[in-house]
């Protein structure tokens, strides 16, 4: 499609040219010029060697017989003219950030006009083989990838702005690329002597010097070298000054005290080693990704006040608060930003602003879900709270020593803050315990079962009851539960004034009232306890849980509390359970219900560390930290929650939502739906509401048939799977249905896809550690079924976007579903390729919400069993 696109337009220029694809991303036009076009680069993964190698073929072939090569490449486009050992290499200012395919028209155009304007590259950080080799030049131009981490203009000016803001003197882009954060930055200082940037890529600098070389920055300031080698060179001393030199780098200009502004947009992904400056620094040696090591090595450049500004993925953020940002450099503000609008989709982009400063201000939260005015945006980063004065941002203030859970949290709804900041109760005031069950030291040597206490002779008073497993299939505890008993010598103990961990005495003076248990204590209890470090004799170690109202499982998923009804003066639990004793002025069963509403198991979820997609660790601190809102509803909505549990169906789930809203204050209610936003399967997919909006609109049969896809959105996908580790295994045959497409062979094209939105939610489950597998059913066949926090379900795509979706958005796919069939058979719209634009569509939207859903199982704090 975009070659017939080209093609179409071309014929304006001149009708005798001819296009030919030599191979895939490579374009030969021959007419009154000739001109080879490389407008996209195949991976040079094992994936497809084979195809990075029949362009670099084709490109070697035909590139001394032709008068230009256009390459999009590095940012921007690269014209090279003459042989290969002889060449001119320049670039196209008007195309800085990178072009489609449809994008080459007004080039070629302006080629035939004898009007392109080009900026020469200087050859200087170039190195002899690419000065000498354009092949060369293109390879290490290639690897390097900056066009994927271009910056777009609008977040460059708002980085430039909020490092720039007071009296700031000089500034660097650490990884400067072909530019674009520094020219911002250029343009917020006043002294362009004065600006810094560093890169590895000699082309890169090269493009980076040609435009900020007309604004006055002095070409020596940008430095073709490896950036973590200038900060060991620089940082030897403790003083942190710049007055270590290296032989490569001159760095003798540098300002001695570090810089007042830093910028950088850094690649992302896994360190494979550590600088030897680093190896020593356990701290440092915690920085496992390419993007943080960036982060760390910019904020020690950093001046007294000075500020850092960096674009990063969100899902790194707990990392980067605990372990990466060096002392006295403070997080000042988070910034989500729109990810329609970066070349590398699925990452959720951040805007992350530092300070070097002693000084525990607040720290400002925003999400810009969509670009406005600069200054509007600017000014909302400078002052979060006033925010939401505009429709495209949503901002908010808080204690920076939030969890990085909650903080992510903000970051997607700021507008929960109020419930996480104490303006509503936590769990721990409503509560008068909260704690884990007993922990004995040697469990075993502590427990009886039911049939061991009765053959041990031991009497009674000896044992308490134990609760160990939790049911599954019921909401209460009950005698029934008890499995084991507890060998308890408390009492005994404490009446007898006796040393707990003098075993001879003890079982002394248990021989005259029951030898049973005074043999137990010698004969079996001390061998195996008496060595052990943290030990209480003969007693369990320790018991922070007695009788508690509510209990649920350490380890679980869902979270599901249960009541207790046990007829026992006492009973205990081990430490596979947590446990609440409610303040009397709380009702236990009310806080059961609120605890067990979607809401709330959706909070747990979120705030608790994940094992894996199928299980949380509740943690008691995280725990009682979680906002209650408890005193806000009335008898009337637990009621109607209650009849709505256990919650299994998509309705009832939205009629609890409905009914926790509804039983609110007006002044409640914007709080509380904001945190169902963040919290919830996904309601919304930001940054893509016109396509989700086209989408409905077309499904509905309402009469209006959009422009329902571009070639932007076919090579956003290609390149999402292409990058993406969530779709690895699909790559190859998206690329192949995306081929078919463009090939016009629709019927083909949609035959294929529609069986993908089941597959890709299958490879979700299994990468975020959900299990798929062959289950036997009722009946006895055996069925193909997903188990992701919760029971095994069939796995079909109505469970599966009831699991993963809500809102609109569940609306919009459950509609897909339903006619997904109708569309692959051509009976939904009157012709093929509206049908096969229509599939592609929900495909793309389908796609970037599972990446959506990714990144946040990505973001989410993870600890080991």
């Amino acid at each position: 499609m975009a070659l017939l696109n080209l093609k179409e337009s071309l014929q304006e220029v001149t009708e005798e040219a001819r296009i030919s694809e030599l191979t895939d991303g490579v374009l030969l036009i021959d007419g009154e010029y000739t001109l080879l076009i490389v407008h996209s680069w195949s991976s040079t993964g094992p994936a497809d060697q084979r195809g990075y190698d029949s362009q670099l073929h084709e490109i070697r072939n035909e590139f001394s017989a032709v008068d230009y090569v256009l390459v999009s490449i590095e940012g921007t486009v690269l014209a090279i003219q003459g042989t290969r050992s002889n060449f001119d290499i320049s670039y196209l200012p008007e195309y800085v950030g990178g072009i489609q395919l449809p994008e080459f028209a007004p080039i070629v155009r302006s080629i035939y006009h004898d009007t392109l304007r080009t900026e020469p590259l200087p050859e200087t950080y170039l190195s002899e083989i690419e000065r000498n080799d354009a092949i060369e030049l293109l390879k290490s131009a290639y690897s390097a990838n900056l066009t994927t981490y271009y910056t777009p203009k609008n977040v460059a000016q708002i980085a430039a702005n909020w490092v720039s803001a007071g009296e700031r003197a000089s500034l660097i882009d650490i990884t400067t690329g072909s530019g674009e954060l520094l020219i911002a930055g250029v343009d917020e200082i006043e002294e362009a002597s004065q600006v810094w940037g560093v890169d590895n890529n000699g082309l890169a600098c090269g493009i980076t010097q040609s435009r900020s070389g007309e604004m006055g920055v002095p070409a020596s300031h940008i430095l073709c070298s490896d950036f973590f080698e200038i900060v060991e060179s620089a940082y030897t001393d403790p003083q942190q000054t710049f007055d270590q030199r290296t032989p490569e780098t001159d760095i003798s200009q540098f300002p001695e005290e570090g810089f007042d502004c830093v910028l950088g947009h850094p690649p992302i992904g896994r360190m494979d080693g550590q600088s030897s400056a680093d190896q020593s620094n356990q701290r440092i040696s915690e920085i496992r990704r390419l993007e943080h090591q960036f982060v760390r090595g910019g904020c020690r450049t950093l001046s007294e006040s000075g500020r850092g500004c960096f674009i990063l993925p969100s899902h790194g953020l707990r990392n980067l608060r605990k372990n990466v940002l060096p002392e006295g450099v403070q997080l000042q503000r988070l910034v989500k930003l729109p990810e329609s609008a970066f070349s590398v989709i699925g990452v959720e982009p951040m805007m992350i602003c530092v300070e070097r400063t002693e000084e525990d201000d607040d720290l400002g939260i925003v999400n810009l879900s969509r670009f406005g005015g600069v200054n509007e945006m600017c000014g909302a980063v400078h002052a979060p709270s006033s925010a939401e004065r505009h429709d495209f941002a949503e901002g908010t203030t808080v204690d920076r020593q939030l969890p990085s859970t909650t903080i992510q949290t903000l970051l997607s709804a700021p507008g929960a803050a109020p419930l996480f900041t104490q303006q509503y109760p936590t769990l721990e005031d409503v509560t008068q315990n909260i704690a884990t069950g007993m922990v004995t030291g040697q469990n075993r040597i502590f427990y009886f079962e039911e049939s061991e206490q009765t053959e041990s002779n031991i009497s009674e008073r000896f044992f308490t009851p134990v609760i160990k497993d939790l049911p599954a299939d019921k909401s209460e505890i009950t005698d029934r539960d008890i499995g084991w008993y507890l060998f308890d010598l408390r009492e005994f103990v404490d009446e007898n004034g006796l040393d707990e961990e003098n075993f001879g005495e003890v079982s002394e003076a248990l021989s005259s009232i029951d030898t049973a248990a005074a043999s137990y204590v010698s004969e079996t209890l001390a061998p195996a306890v008496e060595n052990q470090s943290r030990r209480r004799g003969v007693l369990p170690r320790s018991i922070p849980m007695v009788n508690p109202d509510l209990v649920t499982g350490a380890i679980t998923s869902p979270v599901k509390w249960h009541s207790v009804n046990v007829d026992a003066d006492e009973v205990l639990y081990n430490n596979s359970v947590v446990g609440i004793k409610c303040e009397a002025q709380y009702s236990p069963n009310a806080l059961q219900i609120l605890l067990n509403t979607p809401l709330y198991q959706r909070l747990s979820d979120n705030q608790f560390p994940n094992l894996d997609a199928e299980y949380v660790r509740v943690q008691i601190r995280p725990l009682e930290r979680l906002p209650i809102i408890l005193p806000r509803l009335s008898d009337e909505t637990f009621d109607r929650l209650s009849s709505l549990s256990p919650y299994d169906t998509h309705e009832s789930r939205t009629t609890a939502r409905a009914a926790i809203l509804q039983g609110l204050e007006e002044s409640d209610r914007s709080t509380v739906s904001a945190t169902y936003e963040a919290v919830s399967p996904l309601s919304k997919l930001e940054g893509y509401s016109d396509e989700v909006e086209r989408l409905r609109s077309v499904l509905a049969g309402d009469g209006t048939i959009f422009e329902l896809v571009d070639e932007n959105m076919i090579r956003q996908l290609e390149k999402t799977f292409r990058t993406a580790d969530l779709f690895e295994t699909r790559e190859q045959l998206i690329e192949e249905l995306l081929l078919v497409y463009s090939e016009d062979r629709y019927w083909s094209f949609m035959g294929g896809t529609a069986s993908q939105f089941e597959g890709i939610l299958q490879d979700y489950v299994e990468n975020t550690g959900g299990d798929v597998a062959y289950r036997e059913n009722e009946e006895g066949n055996s069925v193909l079924k997903f188990r992701y926090r919760g029971d095994w379900k069939p796995l079909r795509l109505k469970l599966l976007i009831d699991e993963f979706f809500s809102g609109d958005l569940w609306e919009v796919m459950q509609d897909v579903r339903k006619k997904r069939n109708e569309i692959a058979h051509g009976r939904l719209l009157n012709d093929p390729e509206t049908n096969a634009e229509t599939l592609l569509l929900a495909f793309f939207v389908f796609t970037y919400a599972m990446l959506h859903e990714y990144n946040n199982y990505l973001g989410a704090e993870k600890v080991s069993r």
